[in-house]
């Protein structure tokens, strides 16, 4: 953060898609990750603990959107669904 001037957050990449998505939403209990294809988009249905589902979307949706953010980035996943 010195070097930079920003607040650096790191994920363990991974070689598939859920496995990546569970890593960003960590430290949220992620019960199933279903990436399914409709109309030549990607989605993928993210189902929490319903306890931790607040900490899946983090304060402000910040969590959520650095998943969908990394979903598109690596996986070409249109859209990152919490349920």
């Amino acid at each position: 953060m010195r070097m930079t001037g920003r607040r650096i957050e790191v994920v363990e990449a991974a070689e598939d898609p859920e496995q990546l998505i569970r890593n960003s939403l960590a430290p949220a209990k992620v019960r199933a990750v279903r990436i399914t294809e409709k109309q030549n988009s990607k989605i993928a249905v993210v189902e929490v603990d319903p306890k931790d589902k607040a900490i899946a979307i983090g304060k402000n949706g910040k969590t959520i959107d650095k998943t969908r953010l990394l979903a598109k980035r690596y996986f070409q996943i249109d859209h990152v669904i919490i349920a």
